[in-house]
């Protein structure tokens, strides 16, 4: 009877939320063309929105990566690409920029998507991207080259390198460049060019390969590396759009012209790519630097607080949804019983990034396009759920089936009966191993700063980019991660002990 009046409920909140998907993939893409964002969105149509300021240009970039573009100790985003960009869209008469920090190899994905109108990240022009993108003229001369170590003197040419662990970025030129070009090498793929540099640094590579001009960048601000030989291709980097937007592509491409005639990009260029050395040797630099933390105090509270937000909405999505899979899998309905087991199966069963990448990079592709705040809500709700709902089922079960039915027997109601008897019993047996949940879920909330969710783990790694202090914010970035962790903690073995008096 129980199991029964709970499929019932169940199978009605399971066909409401379906109805509430359907409805919601139904309305996306109106919703998307009112936002100015669709896929189907004419270029010049959109040229003209971004114009008259109804639109927004959203421009995706690694911000990790000098002098091309960076993050500033207050958070804001500079460097010769940002600065170009502004300038290029003022030209084209674009009223509004919003720049997005997101690893490089997510720009072109973001841009197939439609979560993203320009890629500007130092991006290479090659016949592989051009097929997926368009790109503008060259807006600036780049090329691979390799760099090692000070006192290596065993590399000098590029089959020196067979053997030798080389760091790439990936999803950059140089990874597919070096397996074609010197096969014998063991490539060491890294998320970020500071990764790239101090993996050399700290022995953990013995050669870069990567972009000449932010490779001279690195010696003139940090030192300890040298270029070796001269530059191994020519590739020149371009801003990139969707294939759609050409009317932008071309707008962008006439101030580019008129920048380089009037002299105004020589400037720029001057500026940035004319760097004085100012590097430190390693004497100079302390093993810990608390100036690091307190100039960029106010970019980590920001992702901090943002780090919350994400922990506290996924945390009640995953209640939720475990609640109604618990549910479901009690369901003596066949087809919710399947749904639930179907839910936990396909969840649990796959990577989380998997998930996270299919939701924010795949969904457009259907006509389904969400915010990368509520993708990483969702993503992490949803994997967190599965395995709340398994607990939620075990607990209920662990109810002594004679509770339920002596409630029944002194006149009290299902529904009272659950809510004051076995709910109140399976909570408690709920609370340890949902408290082990919310802490992994909470670890997890670091993975969706590869959507561009700017939390704390994207703010440590923008911060490094700048500084190079790779050492002091990630010890600090685990310890802010460690006090959020122990309050959840602290917060369940409260709970636990206060919901003792209904056992």
């Amino acid at each position: 009877m129980v199991k029964a009046r709970i499929g019932r409920r169940a199978a009605a909140v399971l066909a409401g939320l379906l109805a509430s998907v359907l409805l919601l993939a139904g309305a996306s893409p109106a919703l998307a063309d009112q936002a100015g964002e669709g896929s189907q969105e004419k270029g010049a149509q959109k040229l003209d929105r971004l114009r008259s300021g109804k639109a927004t240009l959203r421009v995706g970039t690694d911000a990790t990566f000098p002098p091309f573009e960076f993050t500033e100790a207050g958070g804001g985003k500079t460097g010769f690409d940002v600065e170009l960009v502004r300038a290029l869209a003022e030209r084209a008469g674009i009223k509004k920029v919003t720049f997005t920090q997101m690893p490089f190899g997510n720009i072109v994905p973001a841009l197939q998507a439609h979560q993203m109108d320009v890629g500007a990240s130092a991006i290479y022009i090659s016949d592989a991207r051009s097929k997926a993108v368009d790109f503008t003229d060259v807006y600036y001369p780049g090329g691979l080259a390799m760099f090692v170590p000070d006192d290596d003197d065993s590399v000098h040419v590029l089959d020196d390198l067979a053997g030798k662990k080389v760091a790439v970025q990936v999803g950059t030129k140089s990874v597919e460049w070096l397996k074609e070009h010197q096969p014998r090498a063991q490539p060491v793929t890294v998320q970020t060019n500071e990764q790239m540099f101090s993996s050399v640094k700290l022995g953990q590579a013995d050669a870069v390969v990567t972009g000449a001009p932010g490779g001279q960048y690195f010696i003139a601000q940090q030192g300890g590396l040298k270029q070796v030989g001269k530059r191994l291709t020519g590739e020149n980097y371009g801003y990139a759009f969707p294939k759609s937007d050409t009317a932008v592509t071309a707008a962008f491409d006439s101030a580019l012209k008129n920048m380089k005639s009037d002299g105004s990009y020589a400037k720029l260029t001057d500026k940035w790519f004319a760097a004085k050395d100012t590097a430190k040797s390693d004497k100079d630099q302390p093993l810990l630097n608390p100036s690091t933390i307190v100039d960029s105090w106010d970019q980590i509270w920001h992702g901090l607080l943002v780090s919350v937000m994400v922990i506290l909405l996924s945390l009640c999505l995953s209640l939720i949804l475990g609640m109604l899979g618990g549910f479901a899998k009690l369901s003596k309905v066949l087809p919710v019983r399947w749904l639930g087991n179907a839910y936990v199966s396909v969840i649990r069963g796959t990577p989380f990034v998997v998930q996270l990448f299919f939701i924010y990079f795949g969904l457009p592709q259907l006509g389904l396009q969400l915010s990368p705040m509520v993708a990483g809500v969702l993503a992490l709700g949803l994997y967190s759920g599965s395995y709340v709902t398994e607990i939620f089922r075990g607990a209920v079960q662990a109810v002594d089936r004679g509770q339920i039915e002596a409630a029944r027997s002194c006149g009290m109601s299902h529904g009272a009966a659950m809510r004051h008897v076995v709910v109140p019993q399976a909570f408690l047996r709920m609370l340890p191993p949902l408290g082990n949940e919310f802490v992994s879920l909470t670890k997890n909330s670091a993975l969706v700063s590869f959507i561009t969710i700017g939390e704390l783990f994207l703010v440590g790694q923008t911060i490094i980019s700048r500084t190079f202090d790779a050492l002091t914010v990630y010890l600090f970035i685990g310890f802010l991660y460690y006090v959020l962790t122990n309050l959840i903690g602290s917060a369940t073995q409260a709970i636990e002990k206060k919901m003792a008096v209904y056992v």
